[in-house]
This record gives C-alpha cells, structure tokens and sequence, in this order.
C-alpha cells in the first residue's frame, strides 16, 4: 500500500469519527430540549386549585353613611351657687340622684335670717296701720297730702324690707333650679357655706346631644330630623337611635365645616363625656347590587375583587374585577359597575390568587388528587397491557 492510499484511508476514518459525535450532540440536544417541555408540561399540570369561600353578589338595601365621632354633651347644665353665707346643716340629696324643678336640695342654718324675716314683718304691720289712720285722717282732711303721701311711702318702704328678708330666708334652703339629675356635691353637713360658691351641678340628661362638624360638600344632604346612628365602644359596640335636632345655618370659613347637632332618641346607657361614633344616613337605597366587603383585596390606591368563572369543561377559575365603591356600610359595599346578580366572588382564600388561578370550594372534591390517582392508575395498568399484547 503506498502513501497515499494510507491518507485516504486515515482522512475517511476522521470523517466518520466527526459525523458520530455529531449525530451524538443532536441526540442529546433533542433529548434535553423533549425533557425541558416535559418539565414545562409537568409544572403547568401540577397547578392545584386553590381553597376559597365564595359568596353570590345579590340586592339588597344599602345606606349612605357619613362618619363622625364627638364626645356627648348636654344640653341644659346648671351649676348650683350659695346665694347666703351660713353653716350646712342638712344634705338632702347625694350625687346621682334625680330631683324635680323646686326640690330642696340643702337646707343652711337660718337662726339670723328669721329673726330679720320676724322683725322685718311686724314692722311692716305697725307701718300699715299707721298708713291706715294717716288715710282715715286724710280723707277728713285733717292732715296734708304731704304728710299722706310719706306715710304710703313708709308702707311701700317697709314692704320691700319684709320681702327682701323672705328672699334671705329661702335662700337658707337651697332648691333644684331645673329638673335633672346631681352630678357634683361640693358640700357636707358643717361646711360654711359662702356666697356665690358652687355647691351642685345639676345635669338634664334627656338633653343630651353629640355635636359633629361635616364638610360643606354634603350640605345638600343634610335636613333636620333626618336618621342618625351612636355606637358606643364603651357598650360593646351598641347602637343608639338618633336624630338630627339642628343644622347650623352658617358654614365655619376656617374649617369648611358646619355644626351638626345630633339628639339621642333614647339615652339608654349613654352618659354625657362619653366618646361615640356618629353615623348620619345621608341616603338609603332598597334594592342595590351588594358585594360582601370581605371580598376586597388591595393594590396599591386601587380597591379589587375576584370573580369567579366557569370554563366550558366545568374548570373554575377567577378574574380579578376593579371595584369602584358607589356606597358603603360595614358589611357591604355597593360597586358603580362590573358586577351582576347572581355571580360568585371570592370571600376568603384570596391571598393565594392571581389572574386565571383555578379555585375550589370547600367540600368540593380536589380535581388534582383526581388526576393524580388516574396518572397512577394508568401506570399500574401499563405494563399489563404490554405484557398482552406480546
């Protein structure tokens, strides 16, 4: 063999050594890239369905509610001042009790304001009838119309003495200005009492109101009467019915502001200082189209909901719907639109959901357990049907 049948045997040996390992490299190429579709295939298939509560939007009635909170005040306060100066010496009443209009609520001693009361009366009798023989003697003309005229002034003298110690006699007994309930004793038996001092308050608890300041925008919905709300945090969240007693006929320019004051139907529990939230029912809608509130999820500004759909094969999913509140209460909220009656929305569960995730009920049969248990059920029964058909 000579030299050049030699390179032509080696060149051809090369070239097939290179057409080998390409058919090698295309083989694994093939076979990485079938394995990559697999796992693709695979982990799209091992999607599960998510776990949620669905709830069907429906109507129903629906208010409009504005939100305040104000401490209650009352209305009709007196404060009970000493109008004499001398030592208590009997308590009537104690605080939180109710008293009437003219009820005796202390009783001062009165010893020097009696003595001045008696003295002061039996000089105005001595004066009138003295006045009574200055008359007598007047109308026969024997005295002057002088000496007649003082002695009807000492009569009107002496009268406006006497009812000025019958004013210092009462005022030894101390009496309840308005009706109402006590709410401060500054005062026990043995105090000396001094002019002026506050020794009662007296409050009227039926006059009791909470007093709000709302924006001027809502003007046009707010009318005298009109329905309120109080929920106290104190009571358990309880509510009270309300009313609108009086719309301030001036808008507050610093604030923007107007007052609003807000009247208890029946007090109840409340007192007056206590802290509630005021709700004013600016409108009420009978037949809304109602979302449950538990159903909204956030993004950012942006307010959502997830509606569920039904595929042709009966596969649930979920599209996530804006929201776009018209009115709220606290447990529904009434969208402007893309919502209809009778569709079903995601009510718990939404926090492992996205756009187009596949759901299911509670109680629903799990369609992946479903597909795993026919996967394993045909690899059982394949090497059977191999082992048949040989």
């Amino acid at each position: 063999m000579n030299r050049t049948d030699q390179l032509l045997i080696r060149h051809t040996t090369l070239f097939a050594c290179a057409l080998a390992l390409a058919g090698c490299s295309a083989e694994f190429s093939s076979k990485k890239g079938g394995e990559a579709a697999e796992k693709k295939t695979g982990k799209s298939q091992k999607e599960k369905a998510v776990l949620v509560e669905l709830a069907e939007v429906k109507r129903g009635m629906i208010e409009s509610i504005l939100e305040r909170s104000a401490p209650l005040e009352s209305e009709v306060r007196v404060e009970v001042k000493a109008r004499t100066s001398n030592p208590a010496i009997e308590l009537l009443v104690e605080e939180g009790d109710k008293v009437n209009k003219g009820q005796i609520l202390l009783r001062l001693e009165n010893d020097k304001q009696k003595n001045d009361h008696d003295q002061a009366l039996s000089q105005l009798e001595k004066t009138r009838i003295e006045y009574e023989r200055q008359e007598n003697l007047y109308k026969d003309n024997l005295i002057s119309e002088q000496a007649f005229r003082n002695a009807k002034f000492d009569l009107s003298q002496r009268q406006l003495s006497a009812e000025t110690a019958q004013r210092q006699l009462e005022y030894t007994e101390v009496r309840a200005p308005i009706k109402g309930t006590i709410t401060l004793r500054s005062v026990k038996v043995g105090d000396n009492v001094s002019t002026g001092s506050t020794i009662f308050e007296i409050i009227d608890f039926e006059s009791t109101v909470a007093v709000v300041h709302v924006p001027e925008q809502y003007l046009p919905q707010l009318r005298p009467d009109m329905a309120a709300r109080l929920i106290s945090n104190t009571l358990d969240d309880k509510i009270f019915p309300a009313h609108v007693k009086r719309i301030s006929p001036i808008v507050e320019a610093r604030a923007g502001t107007i007052k609003v004051t807000v009247g208890v139907n029946q007090l109840g529990a409340l007192r007056p200082g206590m802290w509630v939230d005021v709700e004013l029912v600016l409108e009420t809608k009978q037949d809304a189209v109602l979302i449950p509130k538990k159903s909204i999820v956030y993004d950012n500004d942006q307010t959502f909901a997830y509606k569920m759909h039904t595929s042709t094969n009966g596969v649930r999913s979920v599209k996530r719907q804006l929201v776009l509140p018209q009115n709220a209460d606290k447990v529904h909220i009434e969208p402007i639109e893309g919502f209809a009656v009778g569709e079903k929305v995601v009510i718990a569960g939404q926090s492992g959901l996205k756009e187009d995730s596949k759901i299911r009920q509670v109680g629903d049969p799990d369609p992946d357990a479903k597909k795993s248990n026919d996967t394993a059920a045909a690899d059982t029964n394949a090497p059977a049907a191999s082992r048949s058909g040989t």
